[in-house]
């Protein structure tokens, strides 16, 4: 399995890449450079102290999901990332899986793509809170892909708008700690989002 997510992660995160490459380079080639238009900048040191404490803030919210049997079992179910480790059970390999899917195919691939690539560009359109706003309705709304996909769970009038407004939140305040506080730079966000997936899988798939 690992072998395999390391290609799927490699797989995943050229496309993001190149999918902003062609973006900047009709959009953006003229106003900054490919790594700065798109946030893997360095970040300052304060951005990422602050993006601890907001992950702890987010992980508060996000932790009805914990508590909830129906949000858990439907954000654990057989599609999910947790679902699939499951699956497989525990391991010395599963948790290089983990660290790997949490780290850099979700995590990294998802903050070049929303923060760096989509957050970014509404935020210059429409202004940091209209624009981040828009970002984050849209992150949380790729969530709902979940019960569509096959072997996804049956959506209903409690995880439906959990599984649409606590990723969306989660969004937004990953924008805000890379555009407020990072300088620009989505690596802010990246710590926030790899920590809460390397937390969250294992705590899904076997309740660690």
């Amino acid at each position: 399995m690992l072998a395999q997510e390391a290609i799927n992660t490699a797989v995943q995160l050229g496309i993001v890449l190149v999918i902003a490459l062609i973006v900047w380079a009709i959009f953006g080639r003229k106003k900054a450079g490919y790594f700065r238009w798109i946030g893997l900048i360095a970040p300052t040191g304060r951005s990422m102290l602050w993006a601890l404490g907001l992950f702890v803030l987010i992980k508060a919210v996000s932790g009805i999901m914990f508590l909830v049997p129906e949000l858990s079992q439907a954000a654990s179910a057989d599609n999910t990332v947790a679902g699939q480790i499951r699956q497989e059970g525990w391991s010395g390999e599963i948790l290089l899986v983990i660290l790997l899917v949490a780290g850099i195919k979700t995590a990294l691939a998802e903050e070049i793509f929303f923060r760096g690539l989509i957050a970014k560009r509404l935020i210059g359109a429409a202004g940091f809170w209209a624009g981040n706003l828009i970002h984050a309705c849209l992150f949380g709304a790729i969530h709902l892909l979940i019960f569509v996909v096959p072997g996804g769970p049956e959506p209903n009038m409690l995880t439906v708008p959990a599984f649409l407004l606590i990723p969306g939140f989660a969004g937004f305040m990953m924008a805000f700690a890379n555009e407020r506080l990072g300088n620009g730079s989505i690596f802010p966000g990246w710590l926030i989002h790899a920590l809460g997936n390397a937390m969250a899988y294992p705590l899904l798939a076997f309740g660690l």
